[in-house]
């Protein structure tokens, strides 16, 4: 409710002063002076957006960081040498990634390894163990950032891909690698 009422002020807020920015242009009318959207999505959008980039991103920087700690000659590594962020965010991705599993609903029936997933059955895609799928990567179970043909799961896939993954992946990379230079002997307790 705190949220909603949040967002219901400020899209009244972009509506009477619009700027250049997401939300401005959501709640905008257009051309004809339709709104885009009823209120209802639009609050319910905007919510999603505040609250799926956020979370996401803190699980990864989170995960990355206890890993690393698992890990410290990746840290050290990375302390040394800033440019792997790039190679060291998509491991974490599949080996920690942020979010492990989806849940959907089948719009028909589905045939899979000889069973049938009947239509309006609830199915639950696991993301995470997909990334530890030992017929796809090499020593699933290692973390290895140098790890060559690393298609993971870690912002979903096809039409459901994460819309904020560019956003996601740089700030995992400016917090871990801040974290890896400012942090003096870092440890797990």
């Amino acid at each position: 409710e705190a949220i909603s009422s949040y967002m219901r002020n400020l899209i009244r807020e972009k509506r009477r002063c619009p700027q250049d920015d997401m939300l401005s242009g959501l709640a905008a009318e257009d051309s004809t002076g339709r709104r885009r959207m009823s209120d209802f999505d639009l609050i319910s959008t905007a919510a999603l957006l505040l609250v799926a980039g956020h979370e996401t991103t803190v699980n990864l920087i989170t995960n990355g960081m206890l890993t690393l700690l698992r890990q410290p000659e990746e840290l050290a590594r990375l302390k040394n040498d800033p440019e792997r962020a790039p190679r060291l965010i998509e491991e974490l991705l599949r080996f920690e990634p942020p979010v492990h599993f989806r849940t959907r609903i089948a719009l028909s029936d589905i045939e899979i390894g000889g069973e049938i997933i009947p239509k309006g059955a609830a199915v639950v895609l696991l993301f995470a163990a997909a990334n530890r799928d030992p017929t796809r990567f090499v020593e699933p179970q290692r973390f290895d950032p140098d790890r060559e043909d690393n298609q993971h799961f870690g912002f979903g896939g096809g039409l459901h891909y994460c819309i904020g993954a560019p956003l996601a992946r740089m700030e995992a990379e400016i917090a871990l690698v801040t974290l890896c230079r400012r942090l003096v002997n870092p440890r797990l307790a």
